[in-house]
This record gives C-alpha cells, structure tokens and sequence, in this order.
C-alpha cells in the first residue's frame, strides 16, 4: 500500500552509511533515554537530593553546551570527528556509570557538568562525522532520518525506564548501568564506519576559531534562536499554560507531547526536502517562523472557552508547532552544513548548536513569564519577534553564503572516495563532522 510504504521510507534508514549512522544514533538515544527520562526520580529517591538541587543542577550543565559545542566541533575538526565521537561516547558511558556514587550535591554538582559538557558536545561532533561521510545534497536528508531513529530510540529507551520504575528496587538503581552499557554499544557502532580524512585536521590548526569570527554565520546563528523557541513551548511552556491557565483535562499534556513525537518520527524526512540548499533553507526556516506565530496564536485562544474549546485549542496549537519543529530543524541541518566550510564542519556546527543551548537556557524561563504573566499579549509579544527572525534570516542567510563562496586561502581540496556498497545514494568523503 502507498501509505504503508511512504511510512517505512520515513522511518527505515536506507542500506549503507546512512543505516550504519543511523544504527549509532538509535543505540545513544536508547542509551540516553533510558537515565534521562527517569533521571529526576533517580537523583531524588535514590541519591537523597531535593527538587532545587536537581534543577540547580540541571540548569549548570546546560549552561555548560556553550562552551562544549564550539570546543568539541573545533576539536573534531582537528583531532577526527570519528576519533572525537568514541571519546565522547566513552566519557559518557563513564558519567551514566558513576552517578550510582552520588549521594551529596557538590559530588552531583560537579558530575552532571562533567557529563553535561559531554553531551553538548555530541551534537556537532556527530554532524561533522555524517558530514564527512555523506555528500552535501545528500546530508539533510540523512540529518533528518538520524532525528527520526534518535526519536523513535529516546522513546524506547523511555519506555524501559517506565517498567524499571515499576519494578522499582534494584531495577531503578541499576538504570544509570544500563545506559552506560547501551552507549558502549554505539561506540561499537561507530568502529564500524570508516574515518575521515586527516587533511581536514590540518585545516582546523590554520583556522580554529574562524567560525565565531564569521559575522554572517554568527547572525544567522543568533536568528535561528528564537525560530527554535518551539522546544522550550512545548516541553515547558505549553504544559505550564495547559495546567494553570486553561479548562483542559491534565491528562490532556502527556498525550499531546505523544502525539508530537510520533509526529516527528512520520515526517521528519519529508519535511526535510528543500533545505539542501542554503537559499532553500533559509525560507524554511522563515516559513517555521510563521507557523511557530500562528502557533502562539492558537495557544493564546485555549484560556477561553471550556474543556472541549480548550482541548481543541491546545491540539491544534500543538499540530502547528510541530510543523514549525518538524521545518526548523531541516533548514537548520541546510544552513549549518551549507555555509560550513568543508574544512571546517566542525567548529561551523559546533557554533550554529549555540541557538539550540541559548533557547534552552532562557527559552523556557522567558517565554513562561510572558506567556503566564501577561497571557494573550505575552504570547503577541513572542509570535512578533519569531516573525522578525524569519524575515531577516533570509537575507542575512543570502550574505553568508556570498560570504563563503570565497574559500580561505590554504584550504584543502576535498578527497573524494569511491561510492560505498549497500544501494545507499550516499557516498564517503574524506571530512569531518556531526549530528
């Protein structure tokens, strides 16, 4: 049937490179969601801390992606991005496996920083592995079905901790081990890949820092944050606002962030056409920005009306952010690659994942006190600057490419490689880069 097969195309990952990626990030994201979903009721019951400590916590390593992602992309640049992702993989399997040793703040304090600084540094060492690996037309594609198989594993590593939790006992203090151990197998995973080449190493010695030295790149960077508020609204915002603001049932919120996620999973890959280029990224993104308006918009309607008005409100609003998660993501996978220097994917994505940390450090703090504080006004006010980001990403996108068209002296010509077996349309390239 059409349906059945334009399914299986949105959620199995073609035979070669683009499965042997997609195998790795299925396996971190199983690994992850495993202690990450059930992580607030592990620190709490079993390491003896208080809410506050944890979200102190919590608020710490998050803080600490904005060092992370430049240092870890410049360092995959430099040293291999397979190299670097084995590192980080391993690291993190060693902080999972050491939180059973927690049981004071400082000791917790210090370890989920440790461990939180890994994890934002995954991002764009993977992004510059795919990159050295899959060709630029091909590489939006393959970002989009890694984000559908990390989705489809985060929800399944979700589910094993919903039976440990359970079970309770033992098997809720053996999961930090289980993920240690699942990410272990994702760096068996990534030894199954082949490198990337080590000229793109010595391009990052010559210019490690060029991409926060990039004006444009650093414009369109700064843009893209609020384009991606629709993380922070829908795993904080929009649950805050259901609950304390509107007539909607409470069972109501975990359904809708279900219904996201499968969402997500089905269509990620075809919302993904048109962002491999830079030109065509960049009006996706100003198109998310209009969705991402009209969702507010719907949002603000829920607080009138009873429960059926309210639950309507809030299904919609939650459709309409999807669609601008689901074109935001894409046009960002097209406008970080496409306006990377090859020699330089990594410090390149390293800097564009600093709109995702920023958003994510004052996204749901801010966008929670406009919206609760002055309802339909603080949603206006949201929808207005997201409006205003996607009218100027296009033009300043239009420079930064002009911009990169001049490549910088000395950098390498890029080794080309045969084309792998396996009936993928992808082919290895001798870089370096992330996810």
């Amino acid at each position: 049937m059409p349906f059945l097969r334009g399914v299986a195309a949105a959620v199995i990952p073609r035979p070669g490179l683009e499965r042997l990626l997609s195998s790795v990030n299925f396996a971190y994201a199983v690994g992850r969601g495993v202690f990450l979903s059930g992580s607030v009721v592990y620190f709490t019951v079993v390491c003896g801390l208080s809410p506050t400590q944890v979200g102190l916590g919590s608020s710490a390593a998050a803080l600490s992606g904005f060092a992370a992602s430049f240092l870890c992309g410049a360092a995959a640049d430099r040293f291999g991005a397979r190299r670097m992702l084995v590192v980080l993989f391993a690291l993190q399997a060693a902080g999972f496996a050491l939180y059973p040793a927690v049981h004071s703040a400082a000791v917790f304090y210090a370890l989920i920083v440790a461990v939180g600084f890994v994890e934002y540094g995954v991002g764009p060492t993977f992004g510059a592995f795919t990159g050295s690996l899959i060709v630029p037309a091909e590489r939006v594609r393959t970002r989009a079905m890694l984000r559908t198989m990390f989705n489809i594993g985060f929800s399944a590593g979700s589910g094993i901790t919903a039976l440990a939790l359970l079970g309770g006992g033992a098997l809720v203090r053996a999961v930090p081990w289980i993920s240690s151990v699942l990410l272990l197998g994702a760096v068996l995973l990534i030894l199954r890949l082949p490198h990337g080449s080590g000229a793109a190493a010595a391009a990052g010695r010559a210019r490690r820092f060029g991409a926060l030295g990039d004006v444009r790149f650093v414009a369109v960077t700064a843009l893209s944050a609020p384009l991606a508020l629709h993380a922070s609204v829908l795993l904080v915002v929009l649950p805050l606002w259901a609950v304390s603001r509107t007539d909607a049932p409470h069972s109501l919120v975990p359904l809708l962030l279900v219904a996201n996620t499968v969402a997500a999973v089905l269509f990620q890959v075809a919302a993904s056409k048109g962002a491999e280029t830079v030109r065509g990224a960049a009006r996706l993104s100003r198109r998310s920005g209009v969705w991402l308006a009209a969702a507010c918009a719907v949002a603000a309607t829920a607080a009138h009306g009873g429960a059926v008005t309210a639950s309507v409100a809030l299904g919609v609003a939650v459709l309409l952010f999807t669609v601008a998660e689901l074109q935001q993501s894409a046009s960002g996978w097209g406008l970080s690659h496409g306006l990377a220097p090859e020699h330089a994917q990594g410090a390149y994505l390293g800097t564009f994942q600093l709109h995702m940390v920023a958003q994510g450090v004052l996204g749901p703090g801010v966008v929670s006190a406009a919206a609760l504080s002055w309802g339909a006004w603080g949603w206006a006010v949201v929808a207005a600057v997201v409006l205003a980001a996607g009218a100027l990403i296009v033009p300043l996108a239009a420079a930064a490419e002009r911009h990169a068209r001049v490549e910088p002296a000395g950098a390498p010509e890029p080794v080309e490689a045969p084309e792998p077996t396996g009936g993928s349309r992808t082919a290895v390239k001798e870089l370096s880069q992330s996810s």
